[in-house]
């Protein structure tokens, strides 16, 4: 075969794999438009609503004002990187206003804004009032994928200028993830081609066992020397005093791993105790959401999809009515909303 055929050869070759990948792109983007892949629809969520941003502690945000559909629900941030409403920077006096930091778990992943827990709160305070207060806000600053060290970041970065009367922390336990770095996807990030290609890898990769199954990665990230196990018991006492420097009060929400909350023993009992008592030494109230969240059915019955573990609208109903009772039992009155509103 002389040289002139070999190249010919080879330019055929080239035009057939780009045909075959541009048609697999093309089919992927049309079965995955309207999906409930988790793998695939967290991709779609990093590239189409996420920004990097220049802060370490931070590494990502949201982008202000953009939407997408995600797990078959609508999406929409707002002009302030939240999934929420919009709200004014300056609460008014007569309002009482929670900023709910959190992860996937507090965004709402999988369920319609107002499933979410924040909203579910909102609407339960507001039907039963804080005494004191005209109307309750609770602004969802939850962020996939967040660990603790970033929602402080955020809280720090951004929430702090809505004035909050109550901040929620709502802690998960692979909070203490070391912070990634986040770069823009470019070109070749945006391709569903190579998004599915990577997610399906990875999923083989576990299924033969070339790497730990979910349950044992969570708990090594509290074992001593885990680099991102002391930067968020940082960001816990950081957390404190910024809130305390707001004259905000500040809750952490424990909210349970769904797989296995039946029974008498959690799973992550032991890794929970250790955060409970870096932020009882911080002075911060602790709220442990599991047993609100027992009894009501299978596991899989607050779960988002049978595959993906993500609470409901049903367990994001059961989370706030545990919040509810705390926040009735210790919110200050109208008057201490009112000199925070001025200050």
């Amino acid at each position: 075969m002389n040289f002139r055929q070999s190249t010919v050869n080879l330019a055929l070759l080239a035009a057939v794999v780009l045909f075959f990948c541009g048609a697999m792109e093309l089919a992927l983007r049309v079965i995955f438009a309207r999906s409930l892949d988790f793998s695939m629809e967290m991709w779609k969520y990093a590239v189409q609503l996420k920004r990097p941003v220049a802060d370490p502690k931070l590494s990502f945000a949201h982008a202000p004002n953009r939407s997408a559909v995600l797990m078959g629900v609508p999406v929409a941030i707002n002009s302030h990187g939240l999934r929420d409403h919009e709200y004014s920077e300056q609460k008014p006096a007569d309002v009482y206003r929670i900023v709910m930091l959190g992860d996937s778990t507090t965004f709402g992943w999988g369920v319609p804004l107002e499933e979410t827990a924040a909203k579910i709160l909102e609407r339960d305070l507001n039907r039963t009032g804080i005494p004191g207060y005209a109307r309750v806000e609770v602004l969802n600053a939850g962020v996939g994928n967040y660990g603790t060290v970033q929602e402080v970041a955020h809280y720090r970065t951004f929430d702090r200028i809505f004035h909050p009367n109550l901040v929620v922390l709502v802690y998960f336990i692979n909070d203490p993830e070391p912070v990634p770095v986040e770069r823009s996807p470019g070109l070749l990030g945006r391709s569903y081609l190579l998004a599915f290609t990577v997610s399906r890898y990875d999923a083989l990769l576990r299924f033969v066992g070339r790497r730990p199954p979910w349950y044992e990665y969570y708990a090594r990230l509290y074992d001593e020397g885990q680099p991102g196990l002391r930067p968020a018991e940082d960001a816990l006492g950081e957390l404190a005093a910024l809130t305390r420097a707001d004259g905000a009060a500040l809750l952490a929400a424990m909210l349970p791993e769904l797989h296995q909350i039946e029974g008498i023993s959690y799973r992550f009992a032991r890794e929970q105790r250790k955060i409970e008592d870096v932020l009882a030494a911080d002075g911060i109230p602790v709220v442990d959401l599991i047993e609100g969240l027992r009894g009501h059915g299978p596991e899989s019955s607050l779960w988002v999809t049978p595959a993906d573990p993500h609470p409901n609208g049903k367990a994001n109903a059961l989370i706030a009515a545990q919040m509810e009772a705390w926040i009735l039992a210790n919110a200050k009155t109208g008057s201490a909303g009112a000199r925070h509103a001025r200050r």
